[in-house]
């Protein structure tokens, strides 16, 4: 039989979590040290880990740099945890590495050694991978704390980046702000730059005194030069000279003056987004999942001369044919920043727009919390600049726009007749707290239904405290995970807060997923909303349940 590395990597007794960096030194000691060749932007904190990592590699890849990105958990499928320019580890790449891996693991055990946990096993088997591939930079999202995370065995980072702390993990990590402060800041390293949330005083004075310690230059964004706009319904965003790259094609030269003849003259309702015969290769892209009237040959697009290389839309499609068109129904506006055209295409995928320090930006991740992520990548990508690595100011525009992260405030595509469905990875306090203004901001005069499976070792009292407020009724079930609080016991606690808060909401109990998404379904109506949210470990369960909910839903005549 071929060779399962998942199977291998989760082992039942790989497991456990245990805090320390001897095995992971001596793995990859025994795999020839590959971190040495890699360069590092490490992530430590609590809240927005991963989405600031996914808009820090997002921006770096369309910067030109080959990169890395190591994230956990996975939501959607294991091979997401190691990706490279936004493509997950293959399937015969994974197998391959986690052999050599596996390899030293069991010789460390047969000599007397303790193994490797998962974690270790992953972590190894991602900088074997990203050397391997010659990765230019790797994102490095820690897993727990960071001062004895396994991540924590690179040397020092390009950028030590500290996201949101609060408090979480209290049993292994402390029951202060000060204390969780001092494992996030343990990744902080002489040689460094260090970015950091403005935390909390109490947290913030800890990673202030680690920077100050190192001799590190800290840098932390200035929120009151943020502001978050609403979300654009079928925003769009194309840029000058920034897309598919065809054989024997250069990039434009002049995007400023395309850009302007676009801001100049905007396209008008129902014409069609593509190439002019004078915009050398002649491609265009879909602006949705469902594309509507493609149509072949040359003529009427955008009178500008992109050179050798067209806009990218969202969702772009790789291999879209070149002399393809597709026609953008109801055109609404075209607006010009910083070499950036925000076309609002009605119907399309819906963008929050923002801006930070003077600069205009539109993200797909919708959350109102998201822009302060993409505000901490748009820093991160400024101490690389100072540190010598050219980052143009339009790749961090199309960076963050072209960034995707599944479970974030993500709004599921669902046929007509269907809820609306925001599938989000919130599972502790703090995220709760972000994902009820999230559901104020973008649907005000909804009431969710929420579909919630948490995990015993959570604070998840204090979660429902943050939503029950706004809920019309809550679906309980219990998540695929060992540490799981039964779904019965969910509900107990939901009635009791709700209790106490005077708040009215309906409450049941789901035996699976399926049971759980049907039973939502029903209570929520065809224009009501669900929300899912309380662990990312469930994710994957929810969103398959709701597909197979819409695919069944397509079949009934």
């Amino acid at each position: 039989m071929p060779f399962d590395a998942i199977e291998y990597i989760n082992t039942p007794r790989w497991l456990t979590s245990r805090l320390g960096l001897e095995r992971i030194r001596e793995l990859l000691d025994r795999l020839g040290r590959p971190q040495d060749r890699l360069k590092f932007v490490h992530v430590a904190g609590t809240n927005g880990k991963g989405s600031t990592c996914a808009f820090t590699a997002s921006i770096l890849a369309e910067a030109g740099f080959k990169t890395g990105l190591f994230t956990s958990p996975y939501v959607e499928t294991f091979h997401e945890r190691i990706r490279v320019n936004g493509r997950n580890i293959s399937d015969e790449d994974l197998a391959a590495v986690t052999l050599r891996v596996r390899e030293c693991a069991e010789a460390m055990e047969a000599e007397g050694g303790e193994h490797p946990t998962e974690f270790e096993l992953m972590t190894a088997v991602a900088l074997v991978y990203f050397a391997h591939v010659g990765c230019d930079i790797v994102v490095l999202e820690v897993g727990l704390g960071g001062r004895l995370d396994s991540t924590n065995v690179i040397a020092a980072p390009e950028v030590a980046a500290i996201v949101s702390i609060a408090l979480d993990h209290t049993n292994l990590l402390g029951n202060t702000l000060a204390e969780i402060a001092h494992e996030k800041a343990g990744i902080v390293k002489k040689g460094s730059t260090v970015v950091s949330w403005p935390q909390e005083p109490s947290a913030m004075e800890v990673v202030e005194d680690a920077a100050r310690r190192a001799g590190d230059k800290l840098v932390v964004p200035d929120f009151s030069l943020l502001s978050v706009g609403k979300v654009a319904r079928g925003a769009a965003l194309l840029t000058c000279g920034t897309a598919l790259e065809h054989e024997g094609h250069t990039p434009c030269s002049d995007s400023p003056r395309c850009a302007a003849e676009l801001r100049a003259e905007p396209p008008a309702r129902g014409r069609q987004v593509g190439a002019a015969d004078d915009l050398g290769c002649g491609t265009a892209f879909e602006h949705a999942p469902h594309a509507q009237e493609l149509q072949a040959g040359a003529g009427a697009g955008f009178d500008a001369g992109f050179g050798g290389r067209m806009p990218r839309a969202v969702p772009h499609e790789p291999n879209v044919p070149s002399g393809t068109f597709v026609r953008a129904q109801d055109c609404l506006s075209m607006a010009y920043a910083h070499q950036t055209l925000m076309l609002q295409v009605e119907g399309t995928l819906p963008m929050r727009q923002f801006s930070y320090r003077g600069r205009e930006y539109a993200t797909r991740l919708l959350g109102s919390y998201q822009p302060s992520n993409a505000a901490m990548a748009i820093e991160i990508a400024g101490a690389l600049s100072e540190r010598g690595w050219e980052i143009p100011d339009e790749a961090i525009a199309r960076g963050i726009a072209e960034t995707r992260w599944p479970a974030r405030f993500e709004v599921l595509d669902q046929p007509a007749g269907m809820p609306t469905v925001v599938i989000d990875g919130g599972h502790n306090p703090q995220g709760a707290g972000v994902l009820v203004d999230s559901l104020r901001d973008v649907f005000p005069d909804k009431r969710p239904v929420f579909l919630v499976g948490i995990l015993a070792d959570k604070d998840y009292r204090s979660m429902l405290r943050a939503v029950a407020p706004l809920a019309s009724a809550f679906v309980c079930v219990t998540p695929p995970n060992p540490r799981a609080l039964d779904a019965a016991d969910l509900a107990e606690a939901i009635r009791e807060t709700c209790g106490e808060l005077g708040a009215r909401a309906t409450v049941e109990v789901a035996g699976d997923f399926d049971d759980a998404a049907s039973a939502a379904r029903k209570i929520a109506g065809s224009e009501g909303l669900i929300c899912a949210f309380g662990s990312l470990y469930s994710i994957a369960d929810v969103k398959a349940a709701f597909l197979r909910a819409a695919d069944s839903n397509s079949l009934q005549p």
